[in-house]
């Protein structure tokens, strides 16, 4: 039983069966919101001001940086909180990632009740009675949840708190934010609001996402806390007597709510946190008295396992099978979490210059790339072929017959596929017909340098990320200059319609040195540049992908490995390129510090040679709340080791709730035009 596919070789801990791939999603649904797996372990408690407690020991201490409704990612390893504007910090108070100021507001009232979103990928939060939503990694600017005709003017929305499935609870008053409160919830998928609790205030789900905590008060008039199913059914209190109690968050593993306790019901007192045992009712002080004045809005933080992996063969060429096993059902059977191939794409396995563009390809037409030898097809990607693709599907030989002989075209024809061969004189014009056969009218074209394979990979990888939606091609450059057959594509194109992004230096001179003579005088294109493999590949990341939840990582000399990883990872998130076989690329390590609350998976491909462990294990304890809480999994030939599928479905068949939970999601394109546009006078 293989648990688990590129998308969550990500949660490498996660004891669940993956639901099979759905469809691309242009904004947040209903999809998992956690990191890992629940129960998760109970960290310390968090109070606006970043005072931290610990609840075993009743030790204080405090986060630099932070500021009011201050809560945790879902897997513990970033805060967020508002000062002014929003924004989030490691737990040690350090890395501050802003968001920008929200856009599409009815006001510009301050911003209030934080939370995090769809497994740590987005930020929602109230303002002036309005709910909005951002990306955790600030890549573009907050705006409106929901739209006008489920938020009107005339409500008062605040309190978002959002459950592992996606789903947003939250308070509504109608008329003014003076009114009676009740407990709403938001579908993001299904476009709908629906009251789940009347005369109820400051939701809580708890971390299964079948329950909700929320404030009401009882018949003395004191707000208590109470629980009820998601459904608003089996009501109960968990609080009584004179205090006012307030602020509801349930801890990681569900057993325990910690909210804020007010020691009289005067409005001016003092308060301290306490939390409440859910089965026995008990209640536990958190703080005293003395530190009244740094506490309040209680998070209790969820130390969730992240993960990373390795996928690899026993040589280069054979990473490419253990790639396509790891991703892809065998015809007949249908594996939770893996797809079914519509297509494969050949390349050459010894001519880097036809294959860079191929995942772009594999990923638009939902079938891996493989390698073979230029003379005939391998035993090993024959035998891989007739194990994911059915009969009558087109297999895409890219390259001419000097590239991949016609005997590989007879021997694909030979097993029953359609070869479609896709040539042009050279390399650049081959690229020119891998792009067409993507798109007829692509909305994005990548130019990468044609022995530039490391950029030209990760523009792959991004172009093909909507899968079988992609509009996005790859064309190759010469160096600095293009050649008559790019340059007469790109020609043929509107750049009003379609955006054209130069990856690199050379490409972006060799763009803006030639002519076009159907373009306007001065158009648009959206230069990418970097010094280094990783700078560029981050480049790219951040460009094209908002706060994805995993990614993928190929060692800069090693070009098979980054096909592989390019073809497995496109539509799930950017490759990048660690230029080190020992150490992980710097600029690869501060994106995935500044990707945190989000990443909770890096898988890595090519053998140990290519990138050693201690890659692996920096990027692990980067993309965590520290060293103590990733693990890595290694896929050889694509596969999870036995021992450790039969733990894991073990595990999973006893959890259901947590298999419905952790549904994984396409990483959705989402490009960042506006600060790379950059205007050209020809």
């Amino acid at each position: 039983m293989r648990l688990f596919t590129r998308r969550r070789a990500a949660a490498l801990a996660t004891a669940v069966v993956l639901a099979a791939a759905g469809t691309l999603a242009a904004a947040p649904g209903a999809v998992a919101d956690d990191a890992g797996p629940w129960p998760g372990v109970e960290g310390k408690i968090l109070n606006d001001g970043g005072l931290l407690v610990d609840p075993a020991t009743g030790k204080t201490s405090t986060i630099p940086n932070v500021g009011s409704y201050a809560t945790w990612a879902p897997d513990g390893s970033r805060v967020l909180s508002v000062s002014g504007q929003i924004s989030s910090v490691l737990p040690n108070g350090t890395k501050k990632i802003t968001l920008p100021w929200a856009q599409g507001l009815r006001s510009s009232a301050p911003y209030e009740d934080l939370t995090f979103w769809n497994r740590g990928r987005y930020v929602v939060f109230a303002s002036g009675g309005q709910l909005a939503y951002g990306p955790s990694d600030a890549s573009w600017a907050p705006g409106p949840l929901m739209p006008a005709n489920l938020e009107p003017a005339t409500v008062c929305d605040s309190e978002p708190s959002v459950n592992v499935n996606g789903l947003v609870a939250f308070e509504r008053r109608a008329g003014s934010c003076n009114a009676g409160a009740g407990v709403y919830v938001y579908d993001g998928a299904r476009k709908t609001v629906e009251l789940a609790l009347a005369d109820a205030e400051q939701p809580a789900w708890s971390p299964d996402g079948t329950k909700l905590a929320f404030v009401r008060k009882d018949t003395d008039g004191n707000p208590q806390i109470f629980t009820a199913k998601a459904d608003g059914t089996d009501v109960r209190q968990l609080t009584t007597g004179p205090r006012r109690y307030a602020d509801p968050s349930w801890s990681p593993t569900g057993k325990r709510i910690v909210f804020d306790a007010h020691t009289s019901p005067n409005s001016d007192d003092v308060h301290t946190v306490e939390y409440v045992d859910t089965t026995t009712g008990e209640l536990t002080p958190v703080t005293d008295a003395t530190n009244s004045s740094h506490v309040g809005n209680p998070s209790w933080q969820p130390l969730r396992q992240n993960g990373t992996g390795r996928v690899w063969g026993a040589n280069a060429y054979l990473t490419g099978t253990a790639s396509s096993r790891w991703t892809w059902n065998t015809v007949g059977h249908s594996e939770p979490g893996l797809m079914n191939a519509k297509s494969a794409v050949l390349v050459n396995q010894d001519a880097p210059e036809y294959a860079v563009t191929a995942p772009a390809l594999a990923g638009r037409k939902e079938g891996p790339v493989l390698m073979t030898q230029k003379t005939g097809l391998s035993s090993t990607t024959k035998n891989e072929l007739k194990r994911i693709l059915a009969p009558g599907k087109p297999v895409y030989l890219v390259g001419s017959a000097s590239v991949l002989d016609n005997t590989v075209a007879s021997q694909v024809k030979a097993l029953g596929y359609v070869p479609v061969r896709l040539t042009g004189a050279d390399r650049y014009a081959t690229s020119v017909m891998v792009s067409r056969t993507v798109s007829s009218a692509p909305k994005y074209v990548f130019l990468a340098g044609g022995t530039e394979y490391r950029a030209a990979l990760s523009a792959a990888a991004a172009a093909g990320s909507d899968g079988s939606a992609s509009a996005a091609g790859v064309v190759l450059t010469n160096g600095n200059k293009l050649t008559a057959s790019v340059q007469s594509y790109l020609n043929s194109l509107n750049p009003d319609k379609t955006m054209i992004i130069p990856v690199g230096s050379a490409a972006s001179y060799a763009l803006t040195h030639t002519s076009f003579s159907r373009w306007p005088s001065t158009y648009s294109y959206y230069p990418i540049s970097g010094t280094t493999d990783g700078s560029i590949s981050v480049a790219i990341a951040m460009f094209w992908w908002t706060a994805p939840n995993m990614t993928g990582l190929a060692y800069s000399g090693a070009w098979r490995d980054g096909v592989s990883a390019a073809a497995a990872v496109n539509v799930f998130g950017p490759l990048l390129w660690s230029s080190s076989a020992t150490a992980l690329s710097p600029e690869v390590n501060s994106y995935l510090v500044r990707e945190s609350a989000s990443v909770n998976s890096m898988v890595a491909f090519g053998g140990t040679g290519s990138l050693a462990q201690a890659e692996l294990n920096t990027a692990g304890a980067s993309m965590s709340a520290g060293s103590a809480y990733f693990t890595y999994r290694p896929y050889y030939n694509g596969l999870i080791p036995a021992a450790s599928a039969r733990a894991l479905a073990a595990h999973a068949d006893g959890d259901a709730s947590a298999a419905t939970a952790q549904r994984p999601e396409q990483a959705g394109a989402r490009p960042n035009l506006a600060p790379l546009k950059t205007l050209h006078r020809q």
